[in-house]
């Protein structure tokens, strides 16, 4: 049977993080997704393209064909990150314009309230499509390094706060922790394959391993 995958990629403030010398999560998540395009048009099936933030910002309907795909890639190039996310809304948006089942992968920091991410997915999985979460995170933000004072600037129209890190660290791994747990356990319960993406990670490593062990399933 012919794949019909659709890449979901968020354009929100926040996915321009980047720590250190690595690159964006955006621009992490970017490649990724024009590499799971190229491979589906080179199999000939087709792929779709939807950008969010805190609403949907382009949408390009599936297609297989050459020019589609550098259609595609200009599309991911040219926009730009901007305003808040609110990934559980787009999502219930994006589940009643998909009228074909197919593969829907959500590429993520994932920074709303969990309850509502999971209702969105929920409503994927109601509609009979298959999801993936692809959830992109900067190294920073899992092992929150942070020793000396530190300006933590506010993203999506948070304001800043200068604070001692070790006084927050704590706390921060904590959430954090809770944070994955239930993402983890929520996807889980309802057939959903959660994929972790560190932007200090190469490109090959976790794709990779994914596609296989999806391959290894199929089997």
């Amino acid at each position: 049977t012919n794949l019909l995958l659709y890449l979901l990629l968020d354009t929100s403030e926040s996915m321009v993080y980047a720590s250190g010398q690595n690159v964006s999560k955006l621009r992490y998540a970017q490649f990724v997704v024009a590499a799971l395009a190229y491979m589906v048009i080179q199999q000939q099936d087709s792929v779709g393209l939807g950008l969010f933030d805190d609403s949907v910002r382009r949408y390009l309907r599936p297609a297989s064909q050459p020019s589609h795909l550098k259609e595609l890639f200009h599309v991911l190039e040219v926009t730009p990150a901007r305003e808040k996310s609110n990934v559980g809304a787009v999502l219930h948006d994006l589940a009643e314009r998909f009228k074909k089942r197919g593969v829907v992968a959500i590429f993520s920091d994932f920074f709303d309230d969990p309850a509502r991410i999971m209702a969105g997915l929920k409503h994927f999985r109601h509609r009979r499509h298959e999801v993936i979460v692809f959830h992109v995170l900067d190294p920073a933000e899992i092992e929150f390094p942070f020793r000396e004072t530190t300006l933590f600037r506010g993203l999506e129209g948070l304001p800043g706060i200068l604070t001692e890190p070790h006084a927050l660290r704590r706390a921060y791994l904590a959430e954090l922790g809770a944070f994955l747990d239930e993402l983890k356990t929520g996807c889980r319960m309802i057939d959903i394959d959660y994929v972790p993406l560190r932007t200090d990670q190469s490109l090959e490593g976790p794709l990779s391993s994914y596609l296989a062990s999806r391959e290894a399933r199929a089997v």
